[in-house]
């Protein structure tokens, strides 16, 4: 006689949930493991020399009846509002001091180009950083602010100055077999500042918008370079954990969680978006 078993769907659900929050608990542990000896590691940093520039405001070329698409790029570079104006030099320097300074502040052993060959030297915990192209792009970014107000929805829209940062980052770890070089993408914004909002105008009885905007400046973008080479550095450390977590976790025992660690608090969370893109994805 074949007897039925019967397993209710709250009692898989609830293995399922006790499976995942011990899977969670142990790559936290282990992640939170890896960071605390940081102080045990090194890095090598290479930078690109040159920033390649894209102007995509190409309403211009048509504004000038520029026809001859071989000169497009040329005239779309003179008579941009900022790639013209930017030093590449200043904008390396400070995306690769910030991505300096978070890995040293992170515990790690940095070492520049020019310490290639001290770094050479060793043998085990060394990883390679290529920051190996990097790309702005100068665009208009359309944004729209909106409120509901008694029952009905207003909204202003904007036109705003916008340049955009792609990064292309190659991560190595030394000396260790079978670990290639691994391409990565990452792109973050800046744009004009600007505070705003509506209010009533009880004299006329309609509703109005009142704003402030603060016009991007080729400054802004120098800022931006050595904060953004901090967050790199910081995505550089999670690529680090979640790659050691898929090397130490036994297959079929890791979550696909990606863990990003916030420094401050000393904390893991697992992230989706905010994070490196892998160039084979």
């Amino acid at each position: 006689m074949t007897r039925v078993v019967k397993i209710s769907v709250a009692a898989i659900v609830w293995t399922l949930i006790v499976f995942l929050a011990v899977s969670c608990s142990v790559e936290k542990k282990l992640a939170m493991d890896f960071v605390q000896s940081n102080n045990s590691r090194h890095v090598l940093v290479f930078s690109t020399d040159q920033v390649f520039k894209v102007n995509q405001k190409r309403e211009l070329l048509d504004s000038l009846k520029i026809t001859d698409e071989s000169i497009f790029d040329s005239v779309l570079y003179a008579n941009s509002g900022y790639l013209q104006y930017i030093n590449d030099s200043l904008f390396l320097a400070n995306y690769v001091l910030g991505y300096l300074k978070e890995m040293e502040t992170l515990g790690f052993h940095v070492y520049k180009e020019s310490q290639t060959l001290e770094f050479l030297n060793l043998d085990s915990n060394a990883y390679v950083a290529n920051i190996a192209q990097i790309e702005i792009e100068e665009t208009i970014y359309d944004y729209r602010a909106g409120e509901e107000i008694f029952g009905e929805y207003y909204y202003y829209d904007f036109e705003l100055n916008a340049l955009i940062v792609n990064s292309w980052i190659e991560l190595k770890e030394y000396n260790k077999t079978g670990n290639g070089e691994q391409l990565y993408f990452a792109t973050d914004m800046i744009t004009d500042d600007f505070d705003g909002e509506f209010y009533t105008d009880l004299f006329a009885g309609e509703v109005r918008f009142a704003y402030n905007v603060d016009t991007l400046e080729t400054e802004d973008l120098y800022n931006f370079a050595y904060l953004l080479g901090r967050k790199y550095a910081s995505y550089t450390i999670d690529w680090m954990v979640n790659k050691y977590l898929d090397e130490n976790i036994p297959e079929g025992k890791r979550s696909d969680n990606y863990w990003r660690y916030d420094p401050y608090r000393k904390e893991f969370y697992p992230e989706e978006e905010d994070r490196f893109i892998p160039m084979d994805e």
